[in-house]
């Protein structure tokens, strides 16, 4: 499998969008929630565009549709599948103050309930609906609500939020957010850290980001976490040497 998706992975180089849309494509089937909100969480606005069209024309459906047809979801988490498919992104860099004083206090009551999304709707529409921009002031904001509490929302939201795949997902759109590169390294880190290698992620962010970001990804990972990401990528997933190697190779040229 892993030897298959490799190949398929550096056919598609050639258009990562084409990539993105089989795999987002592959876990809406699937119903696997970690892949949707990695794909539709970390790409820019432009990335996005690409993937809906690829994915319409390959598929004759659109992501929205087959998100709502095949996810067994609560309606809260598809909700903001659904938001952050329409999300301005990082298109705009204005800064609203009575934006960000009126979403402060949406989060604030948003914590004292839980992150019950059912109750707090409105929380959903701040973090998919305003640029990239407001949204870290917005953050930032958060972070100063109490004197000498700098909890961020993302550890908030881990304590308090009943709904993991949820919870997941918004930490996962918040960390993009705050800093997208760093956010891939950290899933590279999960990824080649833990019990048994997530495989199939380290193909999808090297092979996807190869040829966007991904020098920046490695710089990141070194610096982060004092390792080579090539070595540990090798370190990890060595047992299938084929499929090692061509990854190792990616991230090496």
């Amino acid at each position: 499998w892993y030897q298959r998706r490799v190949r398929e992975a550096v056919v598609s180089t050639q258009s990562t969008g084409v990539y993105d849309a089989d795999c987002l494509h592959e876990a809406i089937i699937d119903g696997n929630d970690s892949t949707i909100c990695e794909i539709l969480t970390t790409r820019t606005c432009l990335e996005m565009e690409e993937i809906r069209a690829i994915y319409e024309k390959e598929y004759e459906s659109t992501i929205a549709s087959d998100l709502d047809d095949y996810l067994e979801s609560t309606a809260s988490q598809k909700d903001f599948y659904l938001k952050i498919l329409d999300s301005p992104r990082n298109t705009t860099t204005n800064v609203d103050g009575e934006v960000t004083a009126s979403a402060l206090d949406t989060f604030i009551k948003a914590e004292q309930c839980l992150w019950d999304m059912t109750k707090c709707p409105d929380v959903l529409d701040i973090l998919a609906g305003h640029n990239f921009t407001q949204i870290r002031a917005i953050l930032r904001e958060f972070q100063r609500r109490k004197d000498g509490n700098m909890e961020m929302l993302e550890s908030s939201l881990k304590k308090h939020c009943s709904d993991d795949v949820l919870s997941m997902c918004i930490v996962m759109w918040v960390k993009a957010i705050r800093n997208v590169t760093q956010l891939f390294s950290e899933l590279l880190y999960l990824s080649v850290t833990s019990l048994a290698a997530d495989s199939a992620r380290v193909i999808r962010i090297v092979v996807g980001r190869s040829e966007i970001d991904l020098t920046q990804i490695k710089s990141h990972y070194m610096m982060q976490y004092n390792k080579q990401l090539q070595l540990a990528v090798q370190q990890k997933c060595g047992n299938d040497l084929s499929y090692s190697n061509i990854i190792a190779l990616i991230i090496k040229n």
